[in-house]
C-alpha cells in the first residue's frame, strides 16, 4: 500500500511527489491543517474508499450508531491526510527532526532482546502515520529494515524507496529469505500483518469478531530465525506527541497452530485500534476474502 492508503492515477504521480516536497517545507501546523483539508476533501470525493472505510466501520464498531460511524469515517480520512503530511515529513525533513516528539514505553523488550543476540520481528497494523514509522524507529533504535511491497508505479515506487532509504534498508516482502537472514543477523524488521492477501498463506481468525483472512508470515519467520515478536502501538496526541509503545507478544507465540498465531495478532491489532481508531488506514478492504472462498460482497454499492 502507498504511505497515504490513497491511489494517484499513474499520470499524477510527478505532480503529487511535487506537491508532497512543498508539504514538507511548509510549518508544521500548517502543513498538518492542509493535510487534515485534503483528508476532508477525500472523503466527500473519493466515494470508493469511503464505502470501504464505512463498512469496515460499520463491521467493527457495530455499537455506534450511524451519525457515530460517520463522524469515524470523517476522522479517518482527516488522520490519513495528515498523514500524507507526516510522509513528506518523513521523505524530505531532517533525519532527527522528529527526536523530541517521542514518547516511548516498552523499549526493554528491544534491549533483552539485544542482549540475547536476537532479531525484533516489529509487527506493525497500517496506521495512518505509516511512513512516519521510519524516522520514529529510527530514532528509537538506529537504522532496522523494512518490509514493504514494491509499488507498480516505478517512479512513485523510487520516491518511497529514496524517502525510507534514509533510515532503513528496504526489503521485498516476499523475500522471506532475505527477511530470515536479517532476522538471524539480530537486525530489526518492520512488517504490515494486518491486509488481506488472499487464502494462499493466510488462514482465517477473528478481527473485531468477524473472520479476516490473516497471513501466517510472521509466525513462519520468528520460527525460521527465533527473532523476538513485538508488536507496534503507536498514535499521536492533540499535542502532536507521537507514543511508541512496543507490546509483547504471547510467551509462546509463535505456536505450531497457524489460527491461533493469527488470532493472538489479531488480538493485539484490535486492542491497539480500539483505543485510536481514526489514526488506522481502514479504506483497505480487511475482509475482501471470505472464509469458504466465495465473492466478497462486503464492499459493493448498493
Amino acid at each position: 500500500m502507498n504511505p497515504t492508503g490513497l491511489h494517484m492515477g499513474f499520470s499524477f504521480v510527478p505532480l503529487g511527489l511535487g506537491f508532497i516536497r512543498l508539504l514538507a517545507a511548509l510549518p508544521p501546523r500548517l502543513g498538518m491543517a492542509i493535510g487534515r483539508l485534503i483528508g476532508t476533501l477525500l472523503f466527500y470525493t473519493a466515494k470508493n474508499r469511503r464505502l470501504v472505510c464505512e463498512r469496515n466501520i460499520a463491521v467493527c464498531f457495530p455499537e455506534l450508531n450511524p451519525l457515530e460511524q460517520r463522524t469515524l469515517v470523517k476522522a479517518c480520512f482527516e488522520q490519513n491526510g495528515i498523514g500524507l503530511t507526516e510522509t513528506a515529513w518523513s521523505w524530505h525533513r531532517p533525519i532527527n527532526f522528529v527526536n523530541d516528539k517521542i514518547r516511548v514505553s516498552g523499549q526493554a523488550l528491544l534491549e533483552q532482546a539485544n542482549t540475547d543476540c536476537r532479531g525484533v520481528l516489529l509487527l506493525c497494523p497500517h496506521y495512518s502515520m505509516l511512513d512516519l514509522v521510519a524516522p520514529l524507529m529510527h530514532a528509537v533504535a538506529g537504522r532496522f529494515v523494512v518490509s514493504y511491497r514494491p509499488n507498480d508505479n516505478p517512479i512513485f515506487d523510487q520516491a518511497v524507496c529514496r524517502g525510507r532509504a534514509r533510515y532503513a534498508e528496504l526489503v521485498d516482502v516476499r523475500a522471506l529469505r532475505d527477511i530470515a537472514k536479517h532476522l538471524k543477523q539480530g537486525d530489526m524488521v518492520w512488517f504490515g500483518p494486518d491486509q488481506d492477501m488472499g487464502p494462499k498463506g493466510s488462514v482465517f481468525a477473528p478481527f473485531f469478531g468477524r473472520p479476516a483472512c490473516t497471513v501466517t508470515t510472521p509466525a513462519r519467520l520468528a520460527r525460521m530465525s527465533n527473532a523476538v515478536s513485538i508488536f507496534l502501538d503507536l498514535h499521536r496526541d492533540n499535542n502532536g506527541i507521537y507514543h511508541v509503545s512496543f507490546v509483547p507478544m504471547p510467551a509462546d507465540y509463535p505456536l505450531e497452530d497457524e489460527v491461533e498465531n493469527a488470532r493472538a495478532l489479531n488480538q493485539r491489532i484490535e486492542e491497539a485500534l480500539k483505543k485510536h481508531p481514526s489514526q488506522y488506514m481502514w479504506m483497505h478492504k480487511r475482509f475482501k476474502t471470505n472464509p469458504d472462498l466465495t465473492r466478497q460482497t462486503l464492499y459493493q454499492s448498493d
